[in-house]
């Protein structure tokens, strides 16, 4: 086996060949020579009669004996077949591991076998155990005797050696030995045969003396013990050729370090090798081991013997003599290590890595930086499922954890994406998903945020994989309260047939049996069920691992009890030492969309502080003069990846990869195991260069995500970066044909023979470099707008701030209490006076922004003042963060009866204010100040009016109703969290007063769950309602202590209707998109989504861009969210539009539309259809027919949608890169069968 895996190497492996002269080998042209003979010459003593017949030697014996020459038959006879006679009795001379192996071999054909050694027993070079071994197989030793002649019968053969005993011996300087003999102790020990195994010595005879290879007095090589190189240049020795006889993994280590200096000779560099670090190894004292031992956490422990064959078997066969360990000793034999290593060594990881990315000679270092910022983001670890022993993880093989679920649900993964159970490898048809595990429990007072969504995302994928599949998700609420999270669950619901059960499921039991597994719970009709499942997948959550908090600690940050970095409510990503901010899951529970708008807004924060180093230690790439190749034949290079097994283990990739050898034009083709590893990027320029080809085509994935470096790989081999093309045989051929190699490799084909064909359409195309106006325009004055505009001007850009208002802060001035007790007035009052004492921000007040053209780093708006009228500004970048507004329907009666308010007026009610009048109030918001509050504020909650009429005896009562109006189509995200805020303030202020929440689902995600039980314990009472069954309000008129207000809801808990008579009712209103936002979306030619907010170019990747580059978004424009969430996303915008404002220069160009001006007809449509307003008609030039005026695109200025191009009845636009021509070659090629290579392939 080992063999072959050298061959698959490419190792031209050359048998039965003999060296004869070294010379020859440098002649046949071979740079550099290993010579690793091996010490397989024995040593015949030069004693008398040494070479009689009978007398033989070691390693030729125990080689014949391998090959079969010998074979001990059933009469007890021994065949020799050709080797020489083996006598009944033998005598093996020496006392090493060979010689024991000898004569343990010996002893198995049949003879009586003698052994004799110079040493005596307790100093033979054997292993111990060896001898014991040989001792109780019947092997007789003489110990302390030397060899002096080798005694001959009549016929010249050895029957016997004569020998004496030995007083002492030792070696001298010059390593011969030196016996004192005791006189008069001569003897002879008799025998049949004589066997030789007093050492070994390399074969070098091939080697002439004037071959220029030293040798050493021990006859081997003489090599530099650093490098292995012998005398002679080029020639390199490792193994028992350079130590004499050794063990093998001597050799395999010499010959590891042989090869190093072989490569880098080969490679004309140094054969020094760089010094090796020493490496880490733990130093247990004998103290520490007595402390350990006196603790009881280690005990003496004898070795476990390995289990052998009994005497009377091993003695007539060649079968191993020693075992393997059964599971039970061998867990005992490994309970003996002191745990002491850090590293075995064994290398196997950088075996299986396959792309030498693991070097084991790496130690850690301390190094030293000097920083401004600092940027906290470890993440987090999944809560230890088997903590939670109740749900049988690690116990019950069918129990697994949601991350391990998303392993063998992935195409790469140890399943290839095929569920199976791991107890007996079968599909299970009935899955269960267990949420909140190690989240909302005795132990973490938090939610984990993500868990209902990942376990709907993998109940869908499961469902795909296998539409017969039973998935059940047993949950207490369904948290799906970000942006499409609701709808995407009413699909698993709706769609998929994904069944959700509202309940915590308390224990798991197993059939030991089947390894089924037996779940019991209540329904919400108070039915119990016991159910049997194949599969249970426990939905863990997020904890904070030991080491981060270390890690937080030795920084000096403060952490929560959980683990979790501390962060203000006003500041949400700086810790609390100067410097240093939080990002991602340290700071809160969060998913992915988040984590990546806290990384940028962290970067922003720390940009604001390194603004004056900008650039300071910034490297420009620089790349080769680019060639001209417009005159050349295309001459393409085809690289296909494997991509580990995402790719390679559905599609065959060497097929492809010689199909593409032999396409049209195609000098060369490889396939690669990760074609966007750094090393295949540099390979691949090295190729494009040395094979002078000058067309790319890279076969792996989208080219939304490396197509940028593969073109960089064309930069640095001088050719045009649109000289490239991509066949996406990821997405299109492996991801979607998995079940079908066949049809995934064929159609993998026709992408490279389609992409092929338009790769040799390509042309060279140029950019221009469009200079930036380094100032930015944010519209919308309220927290994130304000927070943006302070983060950009802290960063020292200009800021334009608009302002529709006549003040600034937007729904932040009707906001008064905040979760933590702080006062939110606080914030806009700072935020207010930052603003409007910064002299980096131009604030325009009562202001609206009425145009706006232009690209990324050259934008021209107009500001249309009511007072002042309208001026022009130019800028670089735009973030739109105008706000959100809280729905004011008529639902449950809102707007006819005044004691039904929204949350905002309701919250504007507890701090004391005057809310406006019901219907009428202001937009969803924030007060600019808070009155100071006496008690007889209380009575706008107790039923007072207005009117001066007498509250009714005894606590209020309080009804909440969520999910009003657009909120039963989508989740308004912060509307219980506001819900619960302003409950908590009715319970401080009347803490016997009744406050009755109905709710569909209680979405308090990350830390607000704490409000959501402290509301429990202060008495606040939840009533769920079915969205088929919503409550019912019945308005009548006040009358004294008579709110006129009638509430009915079902209690789907108790399973009956309630009536409750609240004196007021308040709406949980969501929040929708401010009524300006259509209007910005079309004057700045933005995307907004089905809800009317706008909409993200990609909701991970660029959650706060827009598909239309320099424009950004913040705040509740984007989606509702809480304010700390707001100022996030706000410095999220500001850290992506000061990426565009750092520059002096951007890039336009290359992939734009291009009028040919003969063929235009000025009909205008291209005017008209452009989202970006660019071409222009113009009258100096002269079109189809002679007709006076036709279209322009600036380059500069095109964003290369391609719309034009698509629209233009006169065909006179193009596209450049996807031109006519090239996308009709690549259709064309489709449909083509056997397209012929003019070029000689490589």
């Amino acid at each position: 086996r080992e063999v072959q895996d050298i061959v698959d190497l490419g190792v031209d492996l050359r048998l039965n060949e003999r060296v004869e002269n070294l010379d020859q080998i440098f002649a046949e042209g071979f740079t550099a020579v290993l010579i690793s003979v091996g010490a397989h010459e024995g040593i015949r003593l030069p004693i008398p009669g040494a070479s009689l017949d009978g007398v033989l030697i070691n390693t030729r014996f125990l080689r014949d004996v391998r090959l079969g020459q010998y074979r001990l038959n059933e009469d007890g006879t021994l065949e020799t077949n050709g080797s020489p006679r083996l006598g009944r009795r033998v005598l093996v001379l020496g006392g090493g591991n060979v010689a024991i192996d000898v004569a343990r071999t010996a002893i198995r054909l049949g003879c009586g076998v003698s052994m004799i050694c110079l040493e005596s027993r307790d100093k033979m070079p054997a292993h111990p155990w060896e001898v014991e071994a040989a001792l109780e197989e019947g092997v007789k030793l003489y110990t302390d005797r030397t060899f002096e002649r080798v005694n001959a019968d009549e016929t010249m053969r050895a029957n016997g050696v004569e020998c004496m005993k030995v007083e002492s011996f030792r070696f001298d300087e010059a390593g011969r030995l030196q016996v004192e003999k005791i006189a008069g102790s001569s003897h002879v020990i008799p025998c049949d045969s004589v066997i030789f195994s007093v050492g070994q010595r390399a074969g070098l005879a091939f080697i002439p003396d004037d071959a220029g290879v030293g040798l050493t007095e021990r006859k081997t090589i003489a090599v530099n013990p650093n490098t292995f190189a012998a005398t002679r240049p080029g020639v390199f020795a490792a193994g028992d050729s350079v130590s004499g006889t050794a063990f093998v993994i001597e050799a395999v280590a010499t010959g590891h370090k042989a090869a190093a200096s072989m490569l880098r000779y080969l490679r004309r560099e140094g054969l020094e090798p760089p010094a090796r670090p020493n490496l880490p190894v733990v130093q247990l004292s004998k103290e520490e081991i007595a402390e350990r031992m006196g603790r009881g956490e280690i005990r003496r422990r004898p070795r476990v013997p390995l289990p052998q064959l009994p005497l009377e078997r091993r003695v007539l066969t060649f079968a191993e003599v020693e075992g393997g360990y059964e599971e039970p000793s061998a867990q005992e034999e490994a309970g003996r290590c002191l745990a002491c290593g850090i590293c075995s060594e064994c290398m196997s990881c950088t075996f299986a890595c396959g792309v030498k990315a693991i070097d084991h000679d790496m130690v850690d270092r301390v190094e030293t930086l000097n920083v401004g910022a600092v940027i906290l983001a470890p993440g987090y670890e999944v809560y230890h499922a088997e903590l939670s022993e109740e749900f049988g993880f690690g116990r019950y093989p069918n129990v697994v954890t949601a991350l391990q679920l998303e392993r063998l649900l992935s195409a790469s993964g140890p399943t290839m994406g095929h569920v199976h159970r791991p107890s007996d490898h079968q599909k299970p048809k009935r899955l269960a998903f267990l949420q909140c595990i190690g989240s909302r429990d005795a132990h973490h007072d938090y939610c984990s945020a993500v868990c209902c969504m990942y376990a709907t995302k993998e109940a869908v994928i499961a469902k795909e994989h296998d539409p017969d599949l039973d998935v059940h998700v047993f949950m207490m609420d369904m948290r799906a309260f970000s942006k499409g999270y609701a709808a995407y669950f009413e699909r698993a619901r709706d769609r998929y047939g994904v069944h959700y059960h509202r309940c915590r499921v308390s224990t798991v039991r197993e059939e030991p049996e089947t390894h089924d597994l037996l779940l019991s719970y209540c329904d919400e009709r108070g039915q119990l069920h016991s159910e049997k499942f194949d599969l249970v997948v426990l939905s863990v959550g997020m904890e904070i691992s030991e080491p981060v908090r270390q890690l937080g600690k030795r920084l000096g940050v403060e952490l929560d009890e959980y683990g979790f970095c501390h962060t203000p409510l006003f500041n949400p990503l700086e810790t609390t030492r100067p410097g240093i901010f939080a990002a991602g899951p340290f700071r809160a529970p969060k998913d992915i969309p988040e984590s990546v708008v806290e990384a940028s807004g962290a970067a922003a924060a720390a940009a604001a502080q390194l603004s004056r180093s900008r650039h300071t230690l910034t490297t420009v790439r620089e790349f080769p003069p680019e060639r001209d190749v417009s005159a050349e034949e295309p001459r393409i290079g085809v690289f296909v990846c494997s991509c580990g097994s995402n790719i390679g283990g559905f599609v065959d990739v060497p097929a492809v990869t010689d199909y593409a050898r032999n396409l049209p034009r195609v000098g060369l083709a490889e396939f690669n195991l990760y074609t966007c590893s750094q090393d295949s990027i540099r390979h691949i320029a090295e190729q494009m260069s040395g094979h002078n080809l000058n067309r790319l085509i890279v076969a792996s994935c989208t080219p939304l995500t490396h197509q940028p470096l593969f073109q960089d790989s064309l930069r640095a081999a001088g050719l045009n970066p649109y000289l490239f093309e991509m066949a996406n045989i990821r997405n299109q051929c492996s991801w979607v044909h998995s079940k079908d190699r066949e049809s995934a490799t064929g159609k993998a084909k026709d992408l490279v023979r389609m992409a092929v064909a338009r790769a040799g359409r390509l042309e060279q195309l140029h950019t221009v470099d469009v200079s930036v106006k380094q100032e930015a325009l944010v519209v919308g004055g309220g927290p994130a707008g304000m927070t943006a505009a302070l983060s950009l001007a802290n960063q020292g850009f200009p800021v334009h701030l608009v302002e529709q208002e006549s003040q600034l802060g937007g729904n932040l001035r009707h906001v008064y209490t905040a979760m933590n007790g702080q006062d939110p007035q606080l914030l806009l009052n700072r935020l207010v006076e930052n603003v409007q004492g910064n002299d980096k921000i131009s604030l325009h007040l009562a202001s609206r922004v009425v145009a706006s053209s232009g690209f990324m780093g050259g934008f021209t708006s107009t500001i249309q003042n009511g007072s002042s009228g309208a001026h022009e500004i130019n800028h670089g970048v735009t973030i739109l963060a105008t706000g959100a507004t809280e729905y004011r329907g008529p639902d449950y009666g809102y707007g006819s009866h005044p004691r039904v308010v929204t949350q905002q007026e309701f919250e504007a009610l507890l701090a004391g204010t005057t809310p406006g009048s019901a219907g009428a109030s202001p937009a969803l918001g924030q007060g600019a100040s808070r009155p100071v509050r006496d008690a007889s504020t209380i009575d706008h909650v107790n039923g007072v009016d207005g009117a001066g009429r007498p509250p009714r005896e005894g606590p209020p009562t309080i009804a909440m109703i969520q999910c009003v109006g657009p909120g039963e189509r989508f989740c308004s995200r912060i509307c219980c969290t506001v819900a619960l805020k302003n409950a908590l303030r009715v319970k401080d202020l009347y803490p016997d007063a009744v406050v009755v929440i109905l709710f569909r689902d209680i979405r308090t995600y990350g830390f607000h769950e704490r409000l959501y039980t402290a509301a429990r314990r202060r008495g606040v009472i939840f009533l769920r309602y079915d969205p088929e069954r919503k409550p019912e309000v019945k308005l009548g008129e006040v009358k004294g202590p008579s709110s006129g207000l009638m509430l009915e809801a079902w209690d789907s808990a108790v399973k009956r209707r309630i009536q409750l008579e609240p004196d007021w009712l308040v709406l949980s209103m969501p929040v929708v998109p401010n009524p300006s936002a259509k209007q910005l979306a079309a004057l700045f030619r933005v995307n907004r989504d089905a809800d009317g907010f706008f909409l993200e170019a990609h909701v991970k990747l660029r959650p706060v861009d827009f598909a239309t580059d320099g424009i950004f978004m913040a705040g509740m424009a984007h989606y509702p969210k809480l304010l700390d969430e707001s100022i996030v996303q706000a410095q999220a915008a500001a850290a992506r539009a000061a990426r565009v404002l750092s520059r002096d220069l951007l890039t336009a160009g290359g992939r734009v539309a291009t009028v040919d001006a003969s063929l235009c007809t000025g009909c205008l449509t291209c005017v008209r259809i452009c989202p970006f307003k660019v071409p222009r008609i113009r009258p100096d030039l002269v079109g189809a027919g002679g007709i006076q005026g036709t279209a322009h695109v600036e380059a500069s200025v095109c964003r290369g949608c391609g719309s034009c191009a698509a629209e233009c009845p006169a065909r006179a636009i193009q596209l450049s890169h996807y031109t006519d021509l090239q996308m009709a070659t690549k259709v064309g090629a489709l449909f083509e069968s056997n397209p012929v290579n003019p070029v000689n392939p490589v």
